[in-house]
């Protein structure tokens, strides 16, 4: 995985001229995005700082499947997941808004797509999104190429103003880091869903591993992680991380995407 660098931060950091408290959240966001657990739990933390560095409410986001041809994967902050289950089973299919702002492909609110007075009147706005206080809207949607991969859709109640400029700005120039974290985790589910037949038998063998760490390998390459690695095996999160380390040395990689990379090599 590809870690923002300091410098990268640094430049989102000066142009946007952020408050400290808005680069606590921005760091916040790439943190998340860039830790090493599940790409699940890495969209709801980033969402929950993404809440706090745009003071908004409400946020969801999904991955994009060409195969099915919809918005799959869900995870979300402060929305209803009874109602989101409506979305995904009928409105994202009547959803006037979100397809035009996927095509895009930049950070857009609902005001670029539709005048606001006409969305208050759809079906869309208001047997779904006003039944949980969603009023004013942005979404930003990142591209693999030409496939859609991923969005985050972000929203404030009528309680606060619609989402400025600079909003949209701070969404652009995270959005390399959301492709990037989706990218990383897409190869991890091939590498894990390849890694089905492998046991910790044939890792320790091939690789000279140690029994805890063969274990610990293996799970890491199912695209487990850390904490759910250390209720799997009934060890400590810093025994695991501990053991993780040392893995890396031994077979000289950095990070999950080349452990799986490297005991591919040995299937």
């Amino acid at each position: 995985m590809i870690k923002p660098s300091r410098s990268s931060i640094g430049t989102v950091i000066r142009h946007m001229y952020l408050t400290s408290s808005e680069t606590e959240s921005l760091l916040g966001v790439l943190q998340a995005l860039n830790c090493e657990d599940s790409l699940e739990a890495r969209r709801v933390n980033a969402g929950r700082h993404l809440l706090d560095l745009l003071q908004a409410d409400y946020f969801a986001s999904y991955e994009w499947s060409e195969e099915h041809r919809q918005f799959e994967n869900r995870v979300s902050v402060n929305m209803s997941d009874t109602n989101l289950h409506r979305y995904e089973a009928y409105f994202q299919f009547r959803d006037p808004i979100t397809r035009p702002m996927q095509r895009m492909r930049c950070a857009v609110s609902v005001n670029q797509i539709m005048d606001h007075r006409d969305f208050l009147r759809t079906e869309f706005y208001n047997d779904f999104l006003a039944h949980d206080g969603l009023y004013y809207g942005v979404n930003l949607h990142v591209f693999d190429g030409d496939c859609p991969v991923a969005d985050w859709r972000i929203w404030r109640s009528r309680r606060r103003d619609d989402f400025s400029k600079r909003s949209l700005e701070i969404l652009n120039l995270l959005s390399p880091h959301l492709l990037n974290a989706t990218r990383t985790a897409r190869r991890m589910r091939v590498y894990a869903a390849q890694r089905r037949e492998i046991t910790v038998a044939t890792i320790r063998s091939s690789t000279g591993l140690s029994d805890r760490e063969a274990q610990i390998a293996y799970h890491a390459a199912l695209g487990r992680s850390d904490r759910e690695i250390a209720e799997v095996l009934f060890v400590s999160l810093a025994t695991v991380r501990t053991h993780l380390r040392h893995i890396y040395r031994k077979l000289g990689v950095v990070n999950r995407s080349s452990l799986c990379r490297r005991l591919s090599e040995h299937s």
